[in-house]
């Protein structure tokens, strides 16, 4: 008989057992009897074990049936697959050599291969690197034989085979290795066995001019984490034969593990040429895991209502990260936002994981890309961006009482709090900076920290002619803070818009900095004794942000090119349009011992 009394939206163990025995005490049969000191208790137990698990059971298929509730990876990939969104894979790291051959003989051209490799070493794990293309190279005019700014990435090159047997209906091509880096993802097929002649297949996103004679593979999700080949029925792509053998070559990713690798060693010879010198442009940056549940959740719903059209601003952001899993940060605004205007464009400043920046080749992609989804009157544009360096200067003052640490020690972990706190909050377009957020997580980083006194700077890096009149627009895109020198002299003997010396007119030692006033000079400081050497070098509009700088013909300057540094007037930093807020990794510490 029923049981009005029995709770059926307790789940767990205990609460189920305790229905069962209320249940049963219900019972004539069972009336005064004592469960908890009888072998029926065993049977209790059996019973509500049974019943927790399906219960368990039953909620685990009912929320990995959704996307929103899914919690196994596989599941998620599984309902991006049906909305026809492909999950960011691995993403391999990148340093930049030149490469620099001594031929005993005088060659007219050395080819440098694709795949050439290289060795390097992170911390004790030894990593693979090879070139992505294969180039050729000439002696210049002083007989050398130089290969400059060559990519090199990270990853085990792995040759996978496949032989097409259309008898073998459930036939599937599912890369072995979940760690692949899709981007490197080379697919040939082989006409047979024996017959070597090949042709290269490219990878298909969507469906626009592709037809059946279209040698195109579609790359989609596949269980554990890995992807699947799919060719097409000749209707949409051609179809393989049987015999067909299908190589697909990619890169074995080892995520942001390599990344930070600084020397690199030549694995065998070019050419048959062993004399070779590697020299390190860049340390290996831009590894990456494949694409986390969070983002997969977020991303794969917004990419079933764009429909493979770019209309509104969030179509471009979710097409473009889903076609490159290369990008690391994306801004789209109109042209019309731009001073002056450029009506009828789509701005598109693109940041990719393994550079600084976006190279001329993946630009042309993006913007054939968009063109293709874009209507007819919008004409995109994809544009480098800006990066607007942040500087942090600080004093930590901290009680030694209370810990053993000293003043290295604190410098090392307030060092660390505020780089992970920058990881977090800027790096990024349309970032926002607080300063009294970053102060606060300077304070905790450890318990004897009593205060920070913060401030932050923002640089900017010219990179002038040299003997050639040269002119810059900074936009540092905050506000500036103005102070008016008396006698040429700032209170604090440094002016808020200052650079990093150079040699100008013969004289060394000399520095651009505002005049309080809104005009930019040159001057030359020696000992407190400030000379004015131009006193009209430009211009700093202190609202805006902007500084121009006008016809600066320097002789000689050190570093990578003449720093200008600034100092806002607002403790809230923001970024917009084409502009990263990066951090310089340089803070400027000081420790003070305060005794409580």
């Amino acid at each position: 008989m029923a049981n009005t009394a029995l709770n059926v939206a307790n789940v767990d163990f205990s609460s189920i057992k305790s229905n069962l025995k209320q249940y049963l005490g219900a019972q004539s049969q069972f009336k005064d009897y004592d469960f908890d000191g009888s072998n029926l208790s065993v049977l209790l137990d059996t019973l509500s074990y049974n019943t927790y698990m399906n219960n368990f059971y039953l909620n685990m298929v009912a929320g990995e049936s959704f996307l929103d509730s899914a919690l196994l990876k596989d599941s998620v990939i599984s309902h991006a697959k049906t909305l026809n969104y492909l999950p960011g894979s691995y993403t391999s790291s990148k340093g930049i050599v030149d490469i620099q051959v001594y031929p005993a003989d005088s060659p007219a051209n050395i080819s440098i291969p694709k795949y050439t490799t290289f060795t390097s070493k992170v911390e004790s794990n030894t990593y693979t690197f090879t070139t992505n293309e294969g180039i050729s190279i000439s002696a210049d005019s002083n007989g050398n034989y130089k290969a400059i700014g060559l990519d090199i990435f990270e990853g085990e090159v792995v040759t996978e085979l496949f032989q097409v047997d259309t008898s073998n209906t459930s036939q599937r091509y599912v890369i072995t290795n979940k760690e692949i880096d899709t981007s490197s993802l080379i697919v040939t097929v082989t006409s047979s066995a024996t017959d070597l002649s090949n042709s290269a297949w490219t990878k298909a996103s969507t469906t626009i001019g592709v037809d059946g004679t279209s040698n195109t593979y579609f790359l989609v999700p596949a269980e554990n984490e890995t992807y699947e080949i799919q060719f097409g029925d000749n209707i949409l792509g051609r179809s393989v034969s049987h015999g067909n053998v299908v190589e697909a070559r990619y890169r074995k990713s080892a995520a942001n593990n390599a990344d930070s690798a600084a020397v690199f060693t030549l694995s065998g010879d070019i050419q048959g040429y062993t004399n070779v010198a590697i020299t390190t442009v860049s340390k290996s940056v831009g590894g990456g895991y494949a694409e986390s549940i969070e983002s997969i959740k977020f991303n794969a719903p917004k990419s079933v209502t764009v429909q493979d059209r770019l209309v509104t601003v969030s179509d471009y952001k979710t097409l473009l990260v889903q076609e490159f899993n290369d990008i690391e940060a994306l801004n789209v605004y109109g042209g019309e936002e731009l001073d002056p205007p450029l009506f009828g464009k789509v701005i598109v400043a693109v940041d990719l994981k393994n550079s600084d920046g976006v190279s001329v080749q993946r630009k042309n992609e993006i913007e054939k890309f968009i063109k293709l989804r874009a209507p007819l009157s919008i004409s995109p544009k994809v544009v480098q961006p800006e990066f607007l360096f942040v500087d942090v200067i600080t004093e930590t003052v901290y009680n030694p009482n209370v810990t053993v640490k000293g003043d290295n020690e604190i410098s090392t972990v307030v060092t660390t709090a505020i780089k992970t706190f920058m990881d977090a909050n800027i790096n990024k377009f349309d970032a926002t900076l607080r300063l009294s957020k970053l102060t606060n997580t300077m304070d905790l980083a450890d318990s004897s920290i009593l205060n920070n006194n913060a401030a932050l700077r923002l640089q900017k890096t010219m990179i002038p002619s040299i003997g050639a009149a040269t002119s810059f627009t900074l936009l540092f895109d905050n506000p500036i803070y103005r102070e008016i020198p008396v006698n040429n002299v700032f209170v604090d003997g440094t002016a808020p818009c200052t650079s990093s010396s150079f040699t100008f007119l013969n004289k060394v030692g000399c520095f651009l900095r505002d005049n309080g006033l809104g005009v930019m000079q040159v001057i030359q400081d020696s000992s407190g004794q400030v000379e004015i050497v131009e006193s009209n070098i430009g211009s700093v509009n202190y609202d805006t942000g902007v500084v121009q700088i006008t016809n600066l013909n320097v002789s000689a300057y050190s570093g990578a090119g003449i720093t200008l540094s600034v100092f806002p007037s607002k403790q809230t930093l923001k970024s917009s349009k084409n502009i990263i807020m990066k951090y310089n990794e340089k803070p400027s510490i000081t420790v003070t011992q305060e005794r409580v």
